[in-house]
């Protein structure tokens, strides 16, 4: 349901401005309208400092998790400062990791050279030697070896990875030429190299000890963030009041909900502002807010989406919720499946302690439950048939088959159109009156005869022929709504080409909208069969002895069934959105809203703030 609202066209002194708008902000409960917002600087510093805040809480939770020795630190620090040393270690941290890996590659290199002293290199060319450096394979080494004796003094160094390292010692005085790329000499021992190692992981171990006595500060970077959003929402609407009477006066425009009128109005008598209280008008850009039972607000989520409804028109949460369960179970259609669903949503809806991951986890329940509904129904278990147990061979018959299932998704798509369609008059008699509404009520009088007639009847060994005073009767009346009724109070004329012209779009569009709910058949029947395919493999691919049999089949059965769930629980997932936010929302006329209502409010973490500082 949409939430009623109430506009409020204020005006406020321009001194009393910026203390009004923080009792407003104290209450709670006006949505105050920001139009065409440009942040300043100060706005733009606010912005980057929440998202350094809500960075580090994020970087901060991952860290966390993957610690398995929890630690408690103490807190001696301000958020601000904590911040600020948790940037720098990990800035810090980076480097070092940088440098480490540079350092590493370099010790690798050096460790073909030995400890070879860089400081006796200077020596010897003091001297008027000069040490060449030089890599080369074994094979082609051992060849030109006795070669290259003979015209220079070669040293064999180090043997590694089939490489050999090898000096020339050459007069310095005289000039050296050797066909073969020549190595920067060593700066260092391989030794000092391996010192630098250890003191690099001593200072990354010693910025990892910082980070991770930041995790502490984890519940004060996210209350930070919220003070500041608090102070950005503030600051928002603050620029956003149209100055008037050179700059004396300030207009505002804000929303409350209908129920809080009273709260918003005492405070606004109490005040010094002038203000115009008055229903939303269609052309408002009005903010909405849904207000569902428990069962339907599980579905919300979902349903924003894709977005929320245009203020004045209906909210579809609490129709779509029944059948995107409904859907879900008819995708997956495996009791087996059903079964892990609903006992890890049990799970997560009882140990999890985030509100929202428990909505999730009793979605999952409520999708679960549906599932082994349709597995029961269908006598799928795994992609095992139930019903070729002898216990249950008396009523194998009872089970739905393909062909049947194929006739009920029809069905289904049939029915859930004519809700929508249903919706959709109720929505235009509600809003527009009741005339705006007959073209939709003769549509959905056109279907009903032909399926009652058609279908409905004879399966009840029933005859209404077509020629009956009754069918004629209901199609008459739907007709003439159809096609004189689409614009009420113009020309009958211009009613009925428009009545045409609408016909047409809606006979292609009703047909290809019902087909469109075959994919529930085709999803539930690919993942059963899938699910037969792996049971088949599992059985046929094992070996033929006792301990290895089993234990193939478990590999075999395992790796596929989560494969197949995977695949199955994703299209179970996003198939019947794609039918709720297409196939339903078209033909019941949704009207996509604008922005969801966000009163000027202060967090609860800036209410502790608050309460805090004066104690200190």
């Amino acid at each position: 349901m949409i939430v009623p609202m109430m506009k409020y066209s204020m005006i406020v002194f321009y001194k009393d401005y910026q203390p009004f708008l923080q009792q407003l902000q104290e209450l709670g409960l006006v949505d105050v309208t920001v139009s065409s917002w440009k942040a300043n600087n100060e706005e733009r510093n606010l912005v980057e400092k929440i998202n350094h805040y809500r960075q580090a809480a994020q970087q901060l939770k991952s860290i966390a998790a993957e610690q398995k020795n929890k630690q408690n630190h103490a807190k001696n620090l301000t958020p601000e400062k904590a911040l600020e040393i948790y940037q720098s270690a990990r800035e810090k941290l980076a480097k070092l990791k940088t440098e480490l890996d540079k350092t590493s590659k370099e010790a690798d290199e050096l460790a073909a050279w030995g400890d070879f002293d860089a400081n006796y290199i200077e020596a010897l060319k003091k001297a008027g030697i000069t040490l060449h450096f030089y890599e080369l394979s074994e094979k082609r080494f051992e060849e030109f070896k006795n070669r290259w004796n003979e015209k220079y003094s070669i040293t064999e160094i180090n043997s590694i990875d089939k490489k050999t390292c090898f000096v020339i010692a050459a007069p310095t005085s005289e000039s050296f030429e050797f066909d073969l790329p020549e190595l920067k000499p060593p700066a260092m021992t391989y030794r000092q190299a391996r010192e630098n190692i250890s003191q690099i992981a001593a200072e990354i171990e010693n910025q990892q000890n910082i980070i991770n006595r930041s995790i502490a500060y984890i519940d004060d970077f996210i209350a930070e963030s919220e003070c500041l959003s608090d102070n950005l929402h503030l600051s928002k609407a603050a620029n956003s009041g149209e100055e008037a009477a050179e700059g004396k006066l300030i207009l505002l425009e804000g929303w409350a909900t209908a129920e809080s009128q009273r709260e918003v109005e005492n405070l606004l008598n109490a005040s010094s502002a002038f203000f115009i209280k008055e229903k939303p008008a269609p052309d408002d850009n009005t903010p909405v807010k849904l207000k569902n039972n428990r069962f339907a607000r599980l579905f919300e989520f979902i349903e924003q989406f894709y977005t929320l409804p245009k203020y004045g028109t209906t909210d579809m949460t609490p129709y779509c919720a029944p059948f995107y369960i409904f859907f879900f179970g008819f995708c997956l259609c495996d009791g087996g499946y059903g079964m892990i669903f609903l006992m890890l949503g049990l799970l997560i809806a009882k140990k999890m302690k985030n509100a929202v991951v428990r909505s999730l986890g009793w979605l999952a329940f409520w999708c679960g439950l549906s599932t082994l509904m349709f597995g029961i129904a269908t006598g799928s278990f795994f992609g095992v048939s139930i019903g070729n147990f002898q216990l249950l061979e008396p009523y194998r018959d009872m089970f739905l088959e393909s062909q049947n299932l194929f006739y009920f998704a029809i069905a289904t798509g049939v029915v859930h159109l004519l809700l929508a369609m249903g919706i959709k008059a109720y929505g235009k008699a509600k809003y527009f009156g009741f005339p705006h509404a007959l073209s939709t009520i003769g549509w959905m009088l056109v279907l009903i005869s032909l399926i009652t007639a058609k279908l409905a009847v004879p399966k009840l060994g029933l005859t209404i022929p077509f020629g009956s005073e009754i069918f004629w009767s209901a199609m008459g009346l739907g007709l003439f709504f159809m096609f004189f009724c689409n614009s009420p109070g113009k020309n009958p004329l211009a009613n009925f080409g428009a009545g045409l012209w609408n016909t047409y779009n809606d006979v292609t569009g009703i047909l290809g909208d019902t087909l469109s709910y075959l994919r529930l058949f085709a999803l539930g029947l690919s993942g059963s069969v899938l699910a037969m395919v792996f049971n088949s493999l599992a059985t046929g691919m094992s070996p033929d002895i006792i301990v290895a049999k089993q234990l193939v089949m478990i590999i075999i059965l395992t790796i596929g069934h989560a494969l197949n769930l995977g695949m199955s629980a994703l299209g179970a997932f996003v198939h019947p959105m794609r039918l709720t936010f297409v196939e339903f929302y078209k033909n019941a006329g949704f009207e996509a809203g604008q922005r969801a209502f966000t009163p000027l409010k202060k967090s609860s973490a800036s209410l502790r703030k608050e309460v805090k500082q004066p104690l200190e």
